[in-house]
C-alpha cells in the first residue's frame, strides 16, 4: 500500500459541537456502563492514525480506508472522555476534544478532512472527525442504509473565480433496473442530489433484498453522459443495516483501489 508522509497540524481543544450525533446537554453528566465504538480512517492526506479515548486505545496505526476493529465494535466507558487522534508515529494531536457516549449505545467515529499546513484548523476541508450514533433497531424486512459523504473536493465550479466544490449526486437502485430519473417511491431506490461534504443521511429503507448499484456523480452533471466518481454494487440481505461512506482517493496513491474514489461499507450489528 502506498502511504504518503504528511505532517499533522494540531487542532487542540475543539468543542464538542465539532462532532455530530452527540448529546451535548449531557456532556458533563456521569454515566456508568459501556458504549461500543469503531473508528474509520478516510482522511486522504493523513498518515496512519492512532485514536484514544480517555487514554485507552481505540485504534493503533489505522491506515487509510481501514476500520478498527476490523469487525464489530470495541468497548469504551460510557460518559464524557477526551477523544484524541494523532499520527501513528507520534507527535502533536490533530484532534483533541471531549465527547460524551451513552451507555449501551454504538458509535462510528469517522476521521475525515485534510491535514497539513494548507488546511487551517476549523476550515471547511480541514481534519475533523464526525461521530455517528448507530441505531440499535433492526429492519423487520429489507435493509437500511445510512450514507456519509466524505469527499472534500470533486472539482471546480464554473463561477468566476472558480472554486472547489464537494457537492455530489448519489443514486442507489436495484441492479438491472434503470437509474431513477425522479424521486423514487420510498423504499424502492435512493436518489439524493447536491449532497455536501460531511453530510449524512440517517437510515434510509430499501424494502427489497438484493444487489444494488451505488453511483456517485459530481452534482449537476447528466449521469447518462458522465463518468461517475464511484460506480459499484452492494449486496443487501433481509433484515440488515449498514453505513456506507463515500471516500476520496488517497493522496499519492498510484494503484487500485486507493487511487480512486470508493466506498467503505460498514455492516452494523
Amino acid at each position: 500500500m502506498h502511504r504518503r508522509r504528511s505532517s499533522l497540524v494540531p487542532l487542540v481543544a475543539l468543542s464538542v459541537a465539532a462532532c455530530a450525533d452527540l448529546t451535548p446537554d449531557n456532556s458533563t453528566a456521569p454515566s456508568s456502563g459501556a458504549a461500543r465504538v469503531r473508528v474509520v480512517h478516510v482522511s486522504p492526506t493523513a498518515p496512519a492514525v492512532t485514536v484514544t479515548r480517555g487514554g485507552a486505545s481505540l485504534a493503533q496505526g489505522a491506515a487509510f480506508a481501514a476500520v478498527a476493529p476490523a469487525t464489530g465494535y470495541a468497548s469504551t466507558p460510557a460518559g464524557p472522555a477526551v477523544l484524541e487522534i494523532t499520527g501513528a508515529g507520534g507527535g502533536p494531536a490533530v484532534f483533541r476534544a471531549p465527547i460524551f457516549l451513552a451507555r449501551d449505545s454504538a458509535y462510528t467515529i469517522v476521521a475525515l478532512g485534510n491535514v497539513g499546513a494548507g488546511f487551517a484548523a476549523g476550515s471547511a476541508r480541514s481534519f475533523q472527525p464526525i461521530v455517528l450514533r448507530d441505531t440499535v433497531a433492526t429492519p423487520a424486512t429489507g435493509a437500511w442504509l445510512r450514507l456519509l459523504h466524505a469527499v472534500d473536493s470533486v472539482g471546480v465550479t464554473t463561477a468566476t473565480p472558480p472554486a472547489l466544490t464537494s457537492a455530489v449526486d448519489l443514486f442507489v437502485y436495484p441492479q438491472g433496473t434503470p437509474r431513477p430519473a425522479a424521486a423514487p417511491a420510498a423504499g424502492t431506490a435512493i436518489r439524493l442530489l447536491n449532497i455536501s461534504f460531511r453530510a449524512q443521511t440517517g437510515y434510509l429503507p430499501l424494502t427489497t433484498p438484493g444487489t444494488y448499484v451505488v453511483e456517485v456523480f459530481r452534482a449537476g452533471v447528466v449521469p447518462a453522459t458522465s463518468t461517475p466518481l464511484v460506480a459499484t454494487t452492494v449486496a443487501l440481505t433481509n433484515g440488515t443495516k449498514a453505513t456506507v461512506i463515500v471516500r476520496a482517493p488517497q493522496a499519492g496513491a498510484t494503484t487500485a483501489p486507493l487511487n480512486a474514489a470508493g466506498l467503505v461499507v460498514l455492516p452494523e450489528n
